[in-house]
Formats: structure tokens, C-alpha cells, sequence
């Protein structure tokens, strides 16, 4: 190789060479470019995927609200059609009192008061009445049991495991009844009072006045351990019969001056053969166990005359 050759070469190595790195930065940056669109393509994908999340939250946010409004105006409707504020139509919320007040009529099932305290409101009285039934007032304890009621029905009125029952006028405070007092008196200006049913251990009336019992159809008077009358005129009146009837005992009719029987509603039994005739005097006679009076003929000379000395032939029988 001559020296010219030599030095051709020698001065285009740089431009062989300059040339070889411009074709290796080409290629550089032919995959930089490559490798800057991979990226723009993936950054695109995330954007649209976080825009569509961001849509749906937007969304459930929105229903949200909307649900929201529509409760307030149905809230807000029954609060106007039920007038529910401290104080309704018929019912008032005192807090400061702890007391809830109820106006006019109310209709309710089942009420549980906590202070058991239920009265009424200044002169206004209270009725508590129930539609074709009856009223119960039951009293628990912390059990969940019965501890004392009162019940009122049609038919009576019960109290039931109580301590002291009272009868108060709400005005004046007078106690018209108590339990704890053994005698029960009548107000004044009260003359008569109307039962059905009465159970005591004595009933009694004023000096010089009548004690007076009356029925429509039946007035019954018993005892377990019997009953006693004590009076200065005991005076019996029925309409059809009178019964007088001891279980395990027996009955005394006493007075000091003698006991009188109106003979004019007492039957008259024909005597047999045996016995005479006379009309002016009688025996009275007792069938048993009906407790039926009749009277038998006594004739003149107080000849001795039992009761067995009558027809009781089916159709004469005083007992039938």
C-alpha cells in the first residue's frame, strides 16, 4: 500500500466513522420514538378508565341525593298530615313535666304508662270506656307478672290485689270510700244506692230510720256462717213467695211480742174426716224441703191437731 493510500484512508476514517454514529443515533431514536408511542397508548387507556369511575361515582351521588329529597318531602308530608310537633291534633308533649296531655277522644289499644298515673286535665273529667267491651287496668311489676288490675265490664266492676282502694272527689279531696275504713256510709244527700251484688259483713242504718231492700224480681240475703236480723220491725213483702232455708243449721223466728204472719196470702188446706169443723183459729205448717207455709184448720177446744191431719192428694197437695 503507497503512502497516498495511506493517507486516503487515514482522513476518511473520521467521516466513516461520523457517519457510523449518525446511523447509530438514528436507530437510537427511531426506538426512542417507537418506545414514546407504547407509552402515550397505555396513558390514554388509564385516563378513560378513571373518567368512567369518576361518571359512575358522580352518578351514585346523585341518586343518592335525589332518594335524599324524596324523603324529606314524604318526612315532611306526614309530619303535615299527622300535625306531629310538640303539640298534635289531640295529644301534647310536655317535657319539661314529663307529661303527655291528650285532648277530646282518643281511641287507643293498649297503653303503658311508667309513673302509673293517668289523670285528667284541670276541670275537664276523664272517661275511659271501651267500644263493646270492657276497660282492664293491670299493674306489672318488674317481672313482666300481674301485681293488681281493675276491671270494668258491663256486667261489674273488679278490683284485685290492691292494698287500699279510695273514692275521692277531685275538687274538695273528701274520701267518699275507702277500703281502710270498715263502714262504708253515704254521703250526704245520698238516700239510696243500687247493687247487684254485695258482699259485707254488716249493714246497718241510722237510729230511728228504716234500712230498706228492694228488688224487681228477687232480693237473696246469705251467709256463710248464717245471717242475722236485728230490728225493732222486720217486715218481709213479696209477690209471690217467701223463702226461708238453712243448709246446716236452723231457722228462729224470735220477738219479743210474738211474730204476726197475714194469713190472707197464706194457702187453706181442706182437713179429712177426722177433723171438725171451726174457722177461728189455725196452725201453721212447713212442707219439707220445699219450705212452703200452709195452714191447717184448728178446731173449737184446742184439740191437739198436727200437720198430718190434711189431704195431700195430688190435686189438695200444699207442697206441689
Amino acid at each position: 500500500m503507497s503512502k497516498l493510500d495511506d493517507d486516503l484512508s487515514n482522513s476518511d476514517k473520521p467521516l466513516i466513522t461520523q457517519n457510523f454514529n449518525q446511523n447509530n443515533n438514528v436507530v437510537s431514536l427511531g426506538k426512542a420514538r417507537g418506545t414514546m408511542k407504547d407509552g402515550s397508548s397505555r396513558s390514554s387507556t388509564t385516563d378513560v378508565s378513571s373518567e368512567r369511575k369518576r361518571y359512575c361515582l358522580w352518578m351514585l351521588i346523585f341518586l343518592l341525593g335525589v332518594m335524599g329529597l324524596c324523603n324529606l318531602f314524604l318526612s315532611i308530608t306526614i309530619f303535615a298530615v299527622l300535625r306531629m310537633n310538640q303539640r298534635m291534633e289531640s295529644m301534647e308533649v310536655i317535657p319539661e313535666e314529663n307529661l303527655i296531655t291528650f285532648f277530646g277522644k282518643t281511641d287507643l289499644d293498649r297503653l303503658c304508662i311508667w309513673r302509673g298515673i293517668c289523670q285528667g286535665y284541670g276541670d275537664e273529667p276523664m272517661a275511659i270506656s271501651g267500644d263493646d267491651s270492657g276497660v282492664q287496668i293491670n299493674v306489672r311489676n318488674l317481672r313482666d307478672q300481674n301485681h293488681s288490675s281493675v276491671q270494668v265490664y258491663w256486667n261489674g266492676t273488679t278490683v284485685s290485689r290492691v292494698k287500699v282502694l279510695e273514692a275521692k272527689d277531685p275538687r274538695t279531696g273528701t274520701t267518699y270510700f275507702s277500703t281502710n275504713s270498715p263502714n262504708f256510709e253515704l254521703p250526704s244527700g245520698v238516700e239510696k244506692i243500687g247493687v247487684k251484688i254485695a258482699e259485707t259483713h254488716r249493714v246497718t242504718s241510722p237510729i230511728n230510720s228504716s234500712l230498706k231492700f228492694e228488688a224487681d224480681r228477687r232480693v237473696t240475703v246469705h251467709g256463710t256462717e248464717g245471717v242475722r236480723m236485728e230490728a225493732k220491725d222486720i217486715l218481709w213483702k213479696a209477690r209471690t213467695d217467701l223463702f226461708l232455708k238453712s243448709d246446716n243449721g236452723s231457722i228462729t223466728l224470735s220477738g219479743k211480742e210474738g211474730i204476726l204472719i197475714d194469713l190472707n196470702g197464706v194457702r187453706v188446706v181442706p182437713q179429712d174426716s177426722r177433723s171438725q169443723s171451726g174457722r177461728n183459729q189455725y196452725k201453721v205448717c212447713v212442707c219439707m224441703p220445699q219450705g212452703k207455709l200452709f195452714r191447717v184448720q184448728v178446731p173449737p177446744g184446742n184439740k191437739q191437731v198436727s200437720c198430718a191431719h190434711v189431704s195431700m192428694t195430688p190435686e189438695n197437695s200444699p207442697c206441689k
